[in-house]
């Protein structure tokens, strides 16, 4: 099989696989999504994997294998065909038959060559409907298939190099009239081994201080060598709902967004300060980015509210202070009245 005939259904199912999701291809699901495992040269590695079938008919499965590179700066992967490196050490069984509903847990093997090269090596075992190859031995096209990444590191002496090019709001933006604000960090790898950034993002406020903390690599991805990549993270409080927009019109779009901006308070200029750490002698890369929110919408409410509230006060003060001296007049006694008690 070549990569051009792989399906768009395909390519989508293992762009879910790398970001650390669970995936499902033609009604079937791959438990663990992925390994990252580490071994020596010359060893062999052992790990198994649950097949599930979630079809309404029996279903034969084939076993196939590939390496892959990073593509571009999404973390989508580039799949290669294995003439070398991991995509020929791992072994498993060739089919697999399950009924509907029924799932069968497999060993896999990574044979570790005595000469492979110390750092990271990547590859996927694949499950597809039809085999990689028909009875006359030419190649067949797959219409689904699903898998399992592999992630392995060769123990050794691994060069490590890059680090953090760039953290920005999304299209550095600096007004934002209401959360979420989106934020973007780079992160090239020139080592040899993979290198997964582990930290936080610290929101400030205009007084410097903390307000929320949030993972800054929510989906556990790596940056694989000699690639760039970029994440995306949001700060907000309480989000939309998936798919709802707000209305068209204009009293009942203003209304909802009022409400949403009370939902997700936030006024005045904000930081947001990135802290992580990476590779294996935890080598620490820092930057900050500022912002303002500044949400008109409601600050117009507030501001109605408020005139609203001191005006009716004051009015509500003075009726009190006129009503409590009409009261004190009328209970004193003239002393003329006085005498004819």
């Amino acid at each position: 099989m070549t990569i051009k005939k792989i399906s768009l259904r395909f390519i989508a199912s293992i762009a879910l696989i790398i970001l650390g999701y669970s995936t499902t291809a033609s009604a079937m699901t791959i438990t663990p999504v992925r390994y990252e495992v580490k071994g020596n040269p010359g060893e062999t590695l052992v790990q198994k994997m649950t097949i599930i079938n979630e079809d309404s008919i029996p279903v034969t499965y084939y076993s196939s294998f590939t390496n892959f590179e990073a593509q571009g700066e999404t973390g989508s992967a580039s799949f290669v065909a294995p003439k070398d490196d991991i995509g020929t050490w791992i072994k498993t069984i060739d089919s697999v038959t399950l009924s509907p509903g029924e799932q069968k847990t497999v060993d896999f093997t990574i044979n570790i060559p005595m000469n492979a090269e110390p750092g990271g090596h990547f590859g996927v075992v694949f499950w597809g409907t039809s085999p990689e190859n028909g009875a006359d031995g030419k190649q067949l096209s797959v219409s689904a298939k699903t898998g399992l990444l592999v992630l392995l590191s060769v123990n050794g002496y691994v060069k490590e190099g890059g680090g953090l090019l760039d953290f920005i709001t999304k299209d550095n933006q600096f007004w934002y009239n209401t959360l979420p604000v989106s934020f973007v960090y780079r992160f090239k790898n020139d080592g040899g081994d993979r290198v997964k950034p582990v930290g936080k993002i610290r929101i400030s406020n205009t007084l410097f201080i903390p307000t929320k903390r949030f993972d800054a690599n929510p989906v556990n991805g790596n940056i694989l060598p000699a690639s760039t990549r970029k994440f995306t993270t949001d700060w907000v409080i309480s989000p939309l709902p998936k798919d709802e927009l707000f209305p068209t019109g204009v009293f009942k779009s203003f209304v909802c967004k009022v409400v949403y901006q009370w939902k997700n308070f936030a006024v005045g200029l904000y930081s947001a300060h990135l802290n992580i750490t990476y590779g294996s002698s935890g080598q620490v890369a820092k930057k900050t980015v500022f912002f303002f929110v500044f949400p008109w919408q409601l600050l117009i409410c507030l501001a109605i509210l408020f005139i609203f509230v001191f005006f009716s006060g004051k009015k509500l003060v003075v009726s009190y202070n006129n009503y409590i001296i009409k009261k004190a007049h009328s209970s004193l006694v003239k002393p003329e009245d006085a005498s004819h008690v």
